[in-house]
Order: structure tokens, then C-alpha cells, then sequence
């Protein structure tokens, strides 16, 4: 179904974004989050493109006493909705296991999802992580004065399991701690405490050492701990290099801004992420963080990057992300896609036209 051109003043029918914390539409404004304030963008597309059908998108708090015509989840939530329903899985299933649960799917109509394992299901719609955004920082290897940076709150998940990258980058942090503390920056919150480790008992031992330094001004054990970072975009564009690793390794799809944060800012990032990443993203753009054994092989490779090779990882980048391929990473399309599929649903079944 086609969408109109001009934003329609006055909507024939409301809809509800349900995101966990967000209220008074704040999910739609610009500034808020990470990747230059540019985490809502995708959410604001949305809610153009309904606007411009004839829908208007809020949050559900300021859709009380309306007729819902759909409500869009962001994640796979335990209530069941209360009229027809679309869902975008946004976290990875390690994190938020609901996003594989098919007793919960199948409260959804449709479902919005980079999770290639769940395309078996007619109604899944591929749709990857919208983060490729325009370029902020094209600052040659001479200008960048920081050697390796890390930007990443101190979390764990609740399953102990091999494809786990929250242990792998607290090792290349005890590394660097022991070996070169003066090339590496750690940024982010919760690096007062300890790494949060694995498991149930993990995190109950973190919540524990949270609750001790509402008492005790915690000391941070990172000598590279350089504090929380009001502005990524800046960080990286002065860094030489980042670890980029995902949260979970080995998750068919799952690409997130820690790569193209890396690559709107000319930072060459160490990644590890899915398999098939080479099928999404030419090798040439990054330092596969897969061929280290361990975190002095990193470190030695890094050190042997020189200015021609650095270059080389910058130029790959630019050209990806002016690609055709790099298409299926914009929030524009991210948005077109998903606001398409949504009224197409809703014209077969007879609610919108």
C-alpha cells in the first residue's frame, strides 16, 4: 500500500509505540542516545510515514481514551496486546530470550527482525539494524592521538554461554591493564565495580557490590577507566582504534552501531560479530577480531598497522557506506520498509485503507 505524500493534519486513526521508559513520545526525538544523538532518528521516520497515511504514532500514554488502531512493540513483550499487533525484535534473544519465544511471537502479526533463524515464519520480515549514518569525522592515522578505545557499559548476561563477548572484551581489558594501560582508553558506566561476570551468581554478586558503594565510594580497579563520554562521535574520531566486538558472537544478522559508529568516524574497529559478516560488510573495512588468540596477538597486529594499511581500512569503509549494500543498514529504509509492510497488513485485513 502506498503511502501519501503530505503529512495529513488531522489523523483518521491513532496507533501506540510500546517501548519500555518511554513516555510523552520521547522515543521520537532527536539528540536523545547514542550514535550522535541519533538513536530515535529510525522512530521519528516511523512516525512520518504513518502521519503521512493518515496515522498518528505516540506512545501509549497519550493514546488513552483513543481507539488503538495497531500497537508496534519494540521487543517481544509478556501482555498480550490489545488490538492487532507488530512487533520489531530489536535486542538479541541472549539478552532478552522473548525475542525467540515463539508463544510470545505469536501474539504479532508481523515481525520485524535481523534474526536470519527466524525467517522460516511467514510472518517474519528481515529487517537489519538501522545504523548507517552520514560520515562525522574523516581525520587521517597522523591526527588521532588515543591508540585503542573502548566504550561500553560494564554488563554480563544472565546465561553463561560460549558466544558470549562481555568476558572476551574483559580480557583484552586485563590485558591492556597489565601491559599498556597508556594505549588504551575504557569509557562507560559501572567501571568502578569489577567486570560483571555470567550467570545468575554473577549478577548477584554485581547487584551486591552496587548496593555496597551507595555506602562506600566505590575505587575503580581500571587504571584505563577514563569515566562515562558525553559524545562517542568525538572519542572516535580521535582514536586510532576500537574494539567493536557485539554483545554475542555467532547471531546470524545481528550488526549494530558498534561498527558503523566506527565507520561514520574513521576509527578502524576490531569486530566480532556474526558469521556471515563478510556476506554483509567487504573484510577490507575491518580487523577481524576472530584471527587473535588472544589479546597479545591483537596487540601486536594493531602495532604493526601502518599508515597506508590504516588508510586502506578507512577507504574500504566510505565506499561500503555509500554503497548500494549499506542500504539495508539506513534508517530511511528502515523506516519505508516497515511502515510498507505494516499498512499493506492492515489493508488485508480489512482495518485501514
Amino acid at each position: 500500500m502506498s503511502r501519501a505524500t503530505t503529512p495529513s493534519l488531522v489523523p483518521s486513526a491513532w496507533a501506540s509505540l510500546m517501548c519500555t521508559h518511554h513516555r510523552e513520545n520521547s522515543i521520537f526525538q532527536r539528540g536523545d542516545g547514542h550514535s550522535e544523538g541519533e538513536t530515535a532518528l529510525p522512530y521519528g521516520l516511523i512516525r512520518e510515514h504513518f502521519r503521512a497515511a493518515g496515522i498518528e504514532l505516540n506512545t501509549p500514554d497519550l493514546n488513552l481514551g483513543r481507539p488503538v488502531l495497531f500497537e508496534l512493540h519494540v521487543n517481544a513483550r509478556r501482555q498480550s496486546p490489545k488490538s492487532r499487533a507488530y512487533v520489531y525484535l530489536f535486542e538479541n534473544p541472549l539478552i532478552r530470550p522473548l525475542n525467540r519465544n515463539h508463544a510470545a511471537l505469536a501474539r504479532y502479526a508481523r515481525w520485524f527482525t535481523w534474526d536470519q533463524t527466524l525467517l522460516t515464519d511467514p510472518r517474519a520480515s528481515s529487517l537489519l539494524y538501522p545504523a548507517c549514518g552520514p560520515v562525522v569525522s574523516r581525520a587521517g592515522p597522523e591526527s588521532r592521538d588515543l591508540f585503542l578505545v573502548h566504550v561500553a557499559s560494564n554488563k554480563a548476561l544472565l546465561t553463561v554461554d560460549p558466544r558470549d563477548q562481555y568476558q572476551v572484551r574483559a580480557l583484552i581489558i586485563r590485558w591492556y591493564e597489565e601491559n599498556a594501560p597508556m594505549d588504551f582508553h575504557l569509557y562507560g558506566r559501572g567501571w568502578e565495580y569489577p567486570a560483571a561476570l555470567s550467570g545468575g551468581w554473577g549478577r548477584v554478586c554485581h547487584q551486591w557490590r552496587k548496593t555496597l558503594g551507595k555506602f562506600y565510594a566505590p575505587v575503580s580497579p581500571y587504571r584505563t577507566w577514563r569515566g562515562t563520554i558525553e559524545n562517542k562521535m568525538i572519542l572516535l574520531g580521535r582514536a586510532r582504534f576500537c574494539i567493536a566486538h557485539e554483545n554475542c558472537r555467532d547471531l546470524a544478522g545481528y550488526v549494530t552501531e558498534k561498527l558503523f559508529d566506527c565507520f561514520r568516524t574513521g576509527c578502524v574497529p576490531i569486530y566480532v560479530g556474526p558469521k556471515e559478516i563478510h556476506d554483509l560488510i567487504p573484510a577490507a573495512c575491518f580487523i577481524d577480531g576472530r584471527q587473535f588468540a588472544n589479546p597479545a596477538a591483537m596487540d601486536a597486529y594493531l602495532r604493526g598497522v601502518n599508515d597506508e594499511q590504516y588508510r586502506g581500512y578507512q577507504q574500504a569503509a566510505q565506499a561500503f557506506m555509500q554503497s548500494a549494500a549499506a542500504k539495508l543498514f539506513r534508517p530511511a529504509d528502515f523506516a519505508t520498509r516497515l511502515t510498507d509492510e505494516i499498512l499493506k497488513d492492515l489493508a488485508v485485513a480489512g482495518l485501514f485503507r
